[in-house]
């Protein structure tokens, strides 16, 4: 018969639909099991019948040689007061009795059919080859299960008062209890030994390593093949639901039945009978015994004859060779067994619990060594000394899937070495290489990838004081949302993953924190610059707003003002002539005309600044444009015996340039202008040079006169303001040079401090 592989104890994950058919798809195999032997049917027809003969039964036994001789053996070996040997089955019968012949044929039925199948003679697997893959001891399973059907018949005999507890139906309900086992071990050989595995390692209750590796318990199994056979419903309920607590059970009939057999079941499990595969202690025994109404006497006498009466069946009915005393001592035996078993379990929970111990202790401490705002490097340093405390002094280091200093994570990695004592050697960011895998998905519950091994090599070149590369080990420190960190050392045995992941989880998380606080902390630092810079371009802009409201005002007034301004400046400019010279009526006339004159400019500049023209370029000699700029801001600033010097230096030659002369050359002049009226105490220098690769020239007008402090400095190029109390100017060269300047798309500077001049910096970009 074809076997199912049975999924691993962890295919919990799986849906209920699978689970459902998976479960229908094995009771499906079960169904396919061989019937009862005919030979059975009938007898448990006919002994269930009142008007049966016991020729009849003879007549049916007497067909089967084998069945014949276990039947007048057993009844030689039956204390009934018989001096003459029994040579017939019809007085085999008699002196047995119905009930007893029919619970002898039951169990050497069921015992030969399912050792035929575990032989190889039936249908199923044979287990005869020397790779068997059954754990499942049937011999010792038989023993339990013959045990539990004489202990319940023994207590049935013992209250012949209890009329619902016939011993005959409490021996075969006892026998047949278990069946289920064997049926699953037929079916899924493979995966039933992986089952009985489980439990022994773990001395756990066999029907749920069964639900947990196959999906059901032999409870369901067995009432699936007590169907199948057509057993009476008492014995399928008690197939089905022996071994669940009485309140559990439900108001049936044969309630008491069901309570008897887990009752004797657990009597054979706690003197060790056989194999039962429950190593769960046996409790509320005398409980039940109350609940069952019994005499406790009974069921302790009970329990003293059961090895006796083991013997005497299990040789009458071949089912069992060795002699009771045999049998006690294999039941001495699987107790030593079981209570060595049980003190090698409390060893290693011993272990684990030392090792937990100390990973809380170390996690305790690292907690304790915690201060607030610490940065990524400080943490991974004591993650890296709480390592050492926990795995002695070896190798360490720490890949960290960020730069923690605020790159992205992924695009950079830091590499942090620590030597034997833990304290850190070096740290580095490095590029992550174009094959990385992603750091912050790592699972430290599954192998290592061959992705990520073949970041060793890469590692290799930063870890340079690693004893052995072929050694390190890479220890995923996670985090509620990834992998924080990979911990790399040279330790050989960590203790087990579920005991390790509280301490690798508190060291991920105290990492991740950190780097969401450095993050958190860069973030409000940008937004401190993003709130500056929107400051100053606030600032600028109700500057711009300022300057178009200005020139919006200014073209109006313009238009209005040029008229009369050039009426007045030509009518003071005729009077000036008619008049006799050196008269204050010609001087007034003059003044009048200058005035107006000026008035002009102002009103041409104010427009000049609301809307610049466009400046109109063309190839130019940078040199002469300077040098011609310097020429005008002399005759505009000087006077007499008083003309300023102005030096021009050239550190480069100067290329031709792309620009608007005039406009270029009213920008430096006016910058000349504030120089020389800046009371420089020697020459005014200009400095000209050409930018490295040509891509801009270079103007600078330095000055040693008073200087500017910092408001001045911060105003200096408003429109209208002057630092000059009395008689100041009216503040408009600097706000027009450097509106020039930006027409053609490059920038003016100044830097000042009082008394030691200022040096205003034209940068002209070449095009």
């Amino acid at each position: 018969m074809s076997t199912i592989s049975a999924p691993s104890p962890a295919a919990g994950e799986q849906t209920d639909r699978a689970r459902f058919d998976r479960i229908e798809l094995i009771l499906r195999q079960i169904d396919t099991l061989p019937t009862l032997p005919a030979i059975a049917v009938k007898l448990l027809d006919l002994t269930s019948s009142d008007d049966t003969h016991a020729s009849q039964v003879g007549s049916l036994i007497e067909a089967d040689p084998a069945l014949t001789a276990k039947l007048l053996s057993l009844c030689r070996s039956a204390d009934r007061g018989v001096r003459e040997d029994v040579l017939t089955v019809s007085r085999a019968v008699v002196l047995l009795g119905f009930s007893a012949v029919r619970n002898a044929v039951l169990s050497v039925k069921v015992f030969e059919m399912f050792d035929a199948t575990a032989r190889g003679d039936g249908d199923g697997a044979s287990t005869g080859a020397a790779d068997d893959p059954r754990r499942f001891d049937r011999t010792a399973f038989w023993s339990h299960s013959l045990a539990v059907g004489i202990l319940a018949e023994l207590i049935a005999a013992a209250h012949p008062g209890h009329h619902d507890l016939p011993a005959d139906e409490a021996f075969v309900c006892g026998l047949l209890h278990d069946v289920g086992k064997l049926a699953l071990d037929h079916v899924l050989p493979k995966s039933f030994s992986r089952v009985v595995e489980l439990c022994e390692l773990n001395q756990g209750n066999i029907a749920e390593y069964e639900r947990r590796v196959l999906g059901l318990d032999h409870h369901t199994a067995g009432k699936r093949l007590a169907q199948q056979w057509g057993l009476a419903h008492k014995l399928q309920d008690c197939i089905w639901l022996h071994g669940a607590s009485w309140d559990t059970l439900p108001r049936l009939e044969h309630r008491r039945m069901i309570g008897l057999v887990s009752l004797a079941d657990m009597l054979a499990r706690q003197q060790h009978v056989g194999y039962s595969g429950n190593f769960s202690h046996p409790a509320h025994i005398d409980e039940l015994i109350a609940r069952l109404e019994l005499n406790p006497n009974a069921v302790a006498d009970a329990g003293k004859r059961v090895h006796e009466e083991l013997e005497r069946r299990g040789l009458a009915l071949g089912l069992q060779d060795a002699p009771s005393r045999e049998l006690f001592l294999a039941s001495i035996q699987r107790a030593n067994a079981a209570l060595g078993r049980v003190n090698t379990m409390l060893e290693q929970r011993g272990r684990v619990a030392a090792t937990q111990g100390r990973l809380l202790e170390a996690i305790n401490a690292f907690h304790a060594a915690a201060t607030p705002g610490r940065s990524v490097q400080d943490v991974q340093d004591g993650v890296a000394e709480s390592a050492r405390t926990v795995f002695g002094a070896g190798f360490y280091a720490m890949l960290y899937p960020g730069d923690v200093t605020g790159a992205a994570a992924g695009d950079v990695w830091t590499v942090s070495q620590y030597g034997s004592d833990a304290r850190p050697v070096r740290s580095q960011c490095v590029e992550a290489p174009p094959y990385a895998p992603d750091l912050t998905q790592l699972d430290a519950q599954q192998p290592v990838g061959m992705s990520l091994m073949g970041l060793l090599p890469w590692i290799a070149d930063y870890l340079v004081d690693a004893a052995d590369l072929r050694q390190v080990k890479l220890l995923p420190l996670s985090c509620g949302w990834g992998t924080a960190a990979v911990l790399l050392h040279d330790r050989p045995n960590l203790p087990a993953w579920n005991q390790l992941a509280p301490l690798a989880s508190t060291w991920g998380a105290a990492i991740a924190a950190a780097g969401q606080h450095d993050g958190a902390r860069r973030l409000g630092e940008q937004l401190a610059e993003a709130n500056a810079a929107l400051a100053e371009a606030q600032d600028r802009l109700l500057r711009q707003e300022s300057m178009a409201r200005l020139g919006e005002m200014a073209a109006g007034a313009a238009h209005e003002m040029n008229n009369p301004l050039a009426v007045i400046s030509g009518r003071s400019q005729l009077l000036a002539m008619t008049l006799d010279p050196n008269t204050d009526q010609q001087k007034a006339a003059q003044t009048i005309h200058r005035e107006a004159h000026r008035l002009s400019d102002l009103i041409t500049g104010l427009r000049l600044l609301a809307d610049p023209p466009q400046p109109n370029r063309r190839p130019v000699d940078m040199g002469k444009v300077i040098d011609s700029a310097i020429k005008k801001a002399q005759a505009q600033a000087g006077r007499g015996k008083d003309k300023p010097h102005v030096s021009l230096r050239f550190r480069h030659e100067l290329p031709v340039m792309r620009v608007d002369p005039d406009q270029v050359r009213q920008a430096i002049c006016e910058l000349l202008v504030n120089a020389i009226q800046a009371s420089p105490r020697s020459a005014v220098a200009v400095v000209a040079q050409r930018e490295p690769g040509d891509e801009a020239v270079i103007v600078q007008v330095i000055d040693d006169g008073e200087g500017m402090d910092k408001h001045t400095l911060d105003h200096a190029m408003d429109p209208f303001f002057s630092a000059k109390a009395a008689g100041r100017q009216v503040g408009m060269g600097l706000a027009r040079a450097q509106q020039l300047i930006r027409s053609h798309g490059g920038s003016l500077e100044l830097r000042s401090e009082p008394g030691k001049g200022t040096t205003a910096t034209v940068m002209l970009p070449c095009q």
